[in-house]
């Protein structure tokens, strides 16, 4: 689970901000609080704010942070650019990133910092903090040339070699947590803890307003079990579905409308896909493993792979006449982003961490409200963590929400953004919230200037 997590010099983030899933003493909505040990964190998180104020930057800089340590490489993906442009001067500054977290019953602090001009790395560390006692795992001190670390260990031994090897071979541009836990070491090596973390990293889910359930790389459902459950949920939820039906077939067959060139193309980039993200899917459960879904020409299905071939399931909704089904392009957009998010609703369930960007996009305040009723219901008893950004000011309410579970961003006058939470506040549970956030008291809201007409 995440403790904190802190960033300072990326996007709009200038200076360090914190931001904190542990709870506070209040004792409101107890079902909210997963307790381990004598911490108690919470289940879920919701950041409001103005247009533009960083909200979704701040589940960037989480991601950005997860990508950098999944692929532990410096120079993937776009790190140029992503200091705090507004002062030209922090270019030549370093993107500092950590965070804290909860597994396996101990709790770790890790981080790095980062030259976005150089594409390297300039530090980075890893500490156990479960005890009062912190244990450095190591601590890299990259332009140094320095590794150290606080566990000890017999220079000859399996650990002991391992260790110095790496720490000499890493280069600027990649982590040593990454490259260490990809290696093949196991629960009795003193190094295991490196590849419990990294595994932390690997089954963290961002879902972003721009993610569809038909898109590449994102599991929303598989074919051999849960259709009957969502289908469902989706009536529930007052969409008009009735039942979710699939045929399958091999893909090469079910591509057979695409020309050959474009169909063998795209065959080629679905086969990569499940190479490249093999770690992910072993994390999931047994059905979901090989699972990913598609969307082509206005027809989704889910790719499967069985006995070294690959297979397609093609969702159709049944509106109530089962002659005529539906696909999933036909349906409005709110529907087709319950399919991106219900899944959710299991993912979460073995402790994962999911972020989702706009929770609220294309949804009914109605419909946003159950969706996180149901969340809670749903995982009670699951170590597990959701924490959205949202626009809908009707999940602002202490009758669905504790105060330390809502979280403002807002933009300062320097361009920055500063992250708070309400638990800041001297605020009753009686209060309306709402009513006091759209007065102005705890700030984070629009600041709307009249438009001047010029006169002839």
């Amino acid at each position: 689970m995440l403790i904190r997590f802190s960033v300072e010099n990326y996007m709009s983030f200038k200076e360090r901000q914190i931001f904190s899933m542990a709870a506070g003493k209040s004792s409101r909505h107890p079902s909210h609080i997963v307790s381990i040990g004598t911490n108690r964190l919470l289940k879920s998180s919701f950041i409001f704010g103005a247009n533009a104020a960083g909200k979704s930057n701040f589940i960037h800089a989480v991601d950005f942070m997860r990508q950098l340590v999944t692929t532990g490489d410096s120079k993937s993906g776009r790190s140029r650019d992503r200091y705090f442009r507004i002062d030209p001067s922090y270019s030549k500054r370093p993107g500092v990133f950590q965070i804290e977290i909860a597994a396996n019953n101990r709790f770790y602090s890790y981080g790095f910092s980062i030259d976005y001009l150089k594409r390297e790395f300039q530090a980075e560390w890893l500490y156990d903090v479960t005890d009062d006692k912190e244990v450095c795992f190591f601590e890299r001190d990259i332009e140094e040339g320095t590794t150290k670390t606080g566990l000890k260990f017999p220079a000859s031994s399996k650990d002991g070699m391992r260790y110095e090897v790496y720490k000499t071979d890493i280069t600027a541009s990649k982590l040593f947590l990454s490259e260490f836990a990809k290696k093949d070491i196991d629960e009795t090596s003193i190094f295991w803890p490196l590849k419990v973390v990294y595994n932390w990293f690997l089954k963290v889910v961002v879902v972003y307003p721009y993610s569809h359930a038909m898109k590449p790389n994102n599991f929303f459902v598989n074919s051999s079990g849960n259709n009957t459950a969502l289908a469902q949920m989706l009536a529930g939820f007052d969409t008009g579905i009735e039942g979710i039906s699939s045929e399958k077939k091999s893909l090469e067959e079910a591509l057979s409308f695409m020309p050959k060139e474009d169909r063998s193309q795209l065959i080629s980039i679905i086969e990569n896909d499940i190479r490249e993200h093999e770690e992910i899917r072993m994390s999931m459960d047994e059905d979901a493993k090989k699972s990913i879904s598609i969307g082509v020409n206005n027809q989704s299905f889910v790719i499967s792979m069985e006995n070294g071939e690959l297979m397609a399931d093609q969702l159709m909704m049944n509106h109530g006449n089962k002659d005529d089904l539906f696909d999933l392009y036909d349906e409005s957009d709110g529907t087709q982003r319950l399919f991106d998010l219900i899944p959710a609703y299991e993912v979460v369930k073995d402790g994962r961490v999911i972020l989702i960007d706009e929770v609220d996009r294309s949804f009914h305040s109605k419909l946003t409200e159950e969706f996180v009723r149901r969340y809670f219901e749903i995982t009670e008893g699951s170590a597990c963590q959701m924490i959205c950004t949202t626009h809908d000011l009707n999940l602002m309410t202490l009758n669905l929400l504790r105060k330390d579970e809502i979280w403002f961003a807002e933009r300062d006058n320097e361009h920055s953004t500063r992250l708070y939470s309400l638990s800041e506040f001297k605020t009753r549970n009686d209060k309306s919230v709402l009513n006091d956030y759209i007065q102005g008291r705890y700030g984070a809201i629009p600041c709307i200037s009249e438009i001047e007409s010029e006169e002839a």
